[in-house]
């Protein structure tokens, strides 16, 4: 049996309704699995889950053409003919229509629309285009009536892709606002809990996942998970001071690329050395190099009382194979509490364009990897990675690139 497509629910609603939705998943989550969870992670979780993606239709096929009883009873012409007999011997043509994407969305009514839907049989992964004709078989009856079909079909989903896009493209911002706006909250409800002075018991037995059904449906999608229970307070470098940082970096560069005679015959501990000079000129001595941290040793490292707050690893250019071992160092240097660091690169009688197009491919392929945040320039990226041994752990690997010629004889 045919049905109305493009009319039961209005787009709009069902948009809107998803967005609740997905507030509802968010305020579902346990307080402390939503402190400890990597928001990148959530976050693209959520987006998975509600995003509203509209159908792709593939080519159409037809299925052998069989006899079947058709009701003639409503037309005149046939009931002319036959006497009262409700029914006669027909040919019944089913056509199936493929698709990809959400078929709930087929009885979705855009913004754009007619007072005359087309008619089809929604099922799970196809469309079926069912005709049954009385007598023998006349494509030309049939032919016409399916092509307008399927021209009305392509207009409607047409639509609903355009009224899909922009609530997609704001998607990631709505629910990485939601879910800031929970976890400052239950902050600062523990942060003005803690000023009572009283000790605090944990609830037991608090709701660790929350499954709200939609209009829209998706195949299942499971929260990232969490090792830990509890969540600790973990002080970390502000972004601003790691700016900065870089920025001091940057600078001890400009001033290598200016006096390229100076710095020619310098190895990487030596060039290691002028930027440490720098470092503890704004940092009060507190920037060290060659220091042990945790399964290595680091060419720079910045500390706060026991706090690293800052880890960077300088590193001749020697192609895309070194420059996975030298990221793998950098992350074998870096404790869990550690969120901060930067993979300097210093490039030495090669191309330096060469080098550039081989970075954000070489760093993107990493096992670790997990968002391109954004490019400074041509010779710098922010990388977001996760810890090597706990994924919800994030951190910020950056990585300049650098020109500092070899004195050739």
């Amino acid at each position: 049996m045919s049905y109305l497509l493009f009319s039961e629910f209005d787009l709009s609603a069902v948009l809107r309704r998803q967005i609740e939705m997905l507030r509802q998943d968010v305020y579902g989550c346990a307080e402390d699995y939503l402190l400890n969870v990597s928001e990148t992670d959530f976050v693209n979780h959520l987006v998975m889950k509600f995003r509203v993606d509209a159908p792709e239709i593939g080519e159409p096929f037809m299925l052998e053409p069989r006899e079947v009883d058709v009701d003639v009873s409503h037309d005149p012409m046939w009931g002319r003919r036959r006497g009262d007999a409700p029914h006669v011997k027909g040919c019944r043509i089913e056509i199936h229509v493929p698709f990809s994407g959400d078929h709930e969305l087929f009885k979705c009514q855009p913004s754009s629309f007619t007072l005359n839907p087309p008619r089809a049989d929604v099922r799970h992964d196809h469309l079926a285009l069912i005709y049954d004709r009385p007598g023998a078989l006349r494509p030309e009856e049939v032919k016409p009536g399916f092509e307008q079909a399927m021209g009305e079909i392509r207009r409607y989903l047409g639509n609903i892709k355009q009224d899909c896009a922009p609530f997609n493209s704001t998607l990631e911002e709505n629910a990485k606002q939601i879910f800031t706006a929970r976890k400052l909250r239950i902050l600062s409800n523990r942060k003005a809990g803690a000023g009572f002075g009283l000790p605090i018991k944990r609830r037991e037995n608090s709701p660790q996942t929350y499954v709200v059904p939609g209009v829209v449906r998706k195949p299942t999608i499971e929260r990232p998970a969490v090792k830990t229970k509890g969540f600790v307070h973990e002080p970390t470098l502000a972004q601003q001071e790691y700016d900065n940082i870089l920025s001091i970096t940057r600078n001890m560069v400009n001033v290598m690329e200016r006096s390229p005679k100076a710095f020619a015959h310098m190895g990487e501990e030596d060039l290691r050395t002028h930027f440490l000079v720098q470092l503890n000129g704004q940092y009060q001595g507190r920037a060290t190099g060659e220091t042990f941290n945790y399964e290595g040793k680091t060419d720079i490292l910045i500390r706060e009382g026991d706090r690293n707050v800052f880890i960077a690893e300088c590193k001749i250019w020697n192609g895309e194979t070194e420059l996975g071992k030298a990221i793998d160092q950098v992350l074998g240097y870096l404790h869990w509490k550690d969120t901060k660091a930067a993979l300097l690169v210093f490039n030495r009688n090669k191309s330096l364009s060469d080098v550039l197009a081989k970075i954000e491919s070489t760093v993107t392929a990493h096992q670790c990897f997990k968002k391109l945040l954004t490019k400074v320039n041509e010779t710098e990226w922010r990388f977001l990675f996760r810890n090597r041994d706990d994924a919800n752990r994030e951190l910020h690997l950056a990585v300049l690139v650098f020109d500092v010629p070899k004195e050739t004889k």
